[in-house]
């Protein structure tokens, strides 16, 4: 899909080195918190979504508080440690904690309950509505914005989903019918769907528009994908593979198998038969464009539009990796002891190591970066040119800012870290979490740890940083 000029250029495996210069990286740091490292249940450490707050649980005696930015919260005989906190928006704090047998749901340290037993609250995207499951006389009940709903033999707590729009809500039960045997159903806006023999595990979810929603059914020996209420065709399986939406919510895909074969089912329609398929499908922004992994005689393949790629020895099943503007796509292949880079089909930079892609396209598509490692040694690879090598790179590393003129990774020298801006380092810390925020292009923050100390971190990057040319607009020149 690379316009005109080929990438072998850009994407060089022998491209010159590119190090950290010796400046400084400008900061700004806020004290959030100190923290005593002994009294904090360092499992429960959460930072919220804008990566402006912080919440914990703090140990005091035979009690525990959730502790919000330093402000401690009310004593309780326990705290339930998986829960993320925090809203989408970071305004809402809620929590499940316990007192003496009973449990309560702590949403805006208001109390809600109490119950037999609790599963950590779910916020909606708007973050104004809040869902919990809850166990109360022997009966499961789900409870949602403080109203308890009628009470069930049990309920799946993965499956509690908000719409995007956070106008409806989902959820699956189960009941044991009076032949004993147990049935599951999916609970949308209280109305109760078909009862199936099994509904798969966390495979419910919204469409993109939250107009449908997909799941996987069991059905006597068969299985099926329910989407928007009309249940597909009946296949020896769909495996744990749930049906996946487009973006533009039009079109839905899933993974199904009938004698020993696996193919793809995009719309009704099935797709070339293949020995295994590993991933989920996968969708390119623009809805147009749909890959896969595949696997044939202990060989991976990528398959995209259809069309199969070359054949390793591994391929991270999360791939491939589409640019924002859907005319690239990119994955790592293993082979005869190497990584291998391939951007649309074709195979560029070679290293001994290269991480799982997460978003390696800037966001106009222009530009690519990536983790990669040699030896015992992980540096950034940035437009063609590898970085200062370290111990350790961020796994979810390297970023770019949102209009592609930055690129940011979090990287570890022995015991200290740094986030690393365009190849320059800011101040070192004991841990750095993976909380890299940007407002805007220019403005980062995130949150650090110093001396038993949370710091908000804050960079202003428009003197740190000339804003960088693009290799790959470059190539494309006539």
């Amino acid at each position: 899909m690379l316009n005109r000029i080929s990438l072998l250029v850009f994407l060089s495996a022998v491209a010159p080195a590119v190090f950290a210069q010796d400046i400084a990286l400008a900061a700004s740091e806020t004290l959030v918190d100190s923290i005593d490292t002994l009294a904090w249940k360092d499992n429960s450490f959460k930072v919220s979504p804008d990566s402006k707050h912080i919440a914990y649980v703090l140990q005091e005696g035979d009690r525990q508080r959730v502790v919000v930015d330093g402000v401690k919260g009310k004593p309780y005989d326990g705290i339930g440690m998986r829960t993320d906190f925090f809203s989408p928006d970071s305004s809402r704090i809620a929590y499940i904690a316990q007192q003496g047998e009973q449990w309560y749901a702590v949403v805006d340290g208001n109390e809600e309950g109490p119950y037999d037993a609790l599963i950590n609250p779910v916020f909606s995207p708007d973050s104004r509505r809040v869902a919990y499951k809850a166990s109360l006389n022997g009966k499961t009940v789900v409870v949602v914005d403080g109203v308890v709903s009628r009470t069930y033999d049990g309920v799946e707590w993965r499956s509690l989903v908000f719409s995007s729009d956070s106008r409806y809500f989902a959820y699956v039960a189960s009941k044991i019918m009076p032949d004993g045997h147990s049935v599951e159903f999916v609970v949308l806006d209280g109305k109760e769907g078909r009862p199936y023999d099994g509904i798969g595990e966390a495979t419910l979810h919204f469409s993109p528009d939250g107009r449908r929603i997909a799941y996987r059914a069991l059905h006597r020996d068969k299985e099926l994908a329910v989407v928007g209420g009309k249940e597909g065709k009946r296949y020896d399986g769909i495996g744990t593979i749930m049906p996946v939406f487009s973006p533009d919510s039009r079109h839905v895909a899933y993974v199904a198998e009938r004698q020993g074969r696996q193919f793809l089912v995009v719309d009704g329609r099935e797709g070339e038969h293949h020995a295994k398929i590993l991933s989920a499908p996968r969708f390119s922004p623009d809805s147009r464009h749909l890959g896969f992994v595949a696997e044939l005689h202990e060989q991976r393949y990528i398959v995209v539009d259809g069309k199969a790629g070359t054949k390793f020895e591994d391929i991270n099943p999360v791939a491939p990796v589409f640019s924002n503007d859907s005319k690239h796509s990119a994955y790592v292949g293993r082979g005869n002891g190497k990584y291998v880079l391939v951007v649309d089909g074709k195979e560029y930079a070679a290293h001994d190591y290269i991480g799982p892609l997460v978003e390696p396209f800037s966001p106009d598509g222009s530009r690519l970066a990536y983790r990669a490692g040699r030896a015992d040694k992980l540096f950034a690879v940035v437009d063609g040119k590898e970085q200062k090598p370290y111990d350790a790179i961020g796994t979810e590393s390297p970023v770019f800012s949102p209009g592609g003129k930055h690129v940011v990774y979090r990287a570890r020298t022995g015991t200290t870290m740094h986030v690393v801006v365009d190849g320059v380092e800011g101040p070192p810390y004991d841990l750095i979490l993976n909380t890299l925020k940007f407002d805007g292009d220019d403005s980062l923050r995130y949150v650090a740890f110093k001396d038993d100390k949370a710091y908000l971190v804050a960079h202003d990057l428009r003197a740190d940083s000339q804003a960088k040319s693009s290799p790959l607009a470059e190539l494309s020149q006539p």
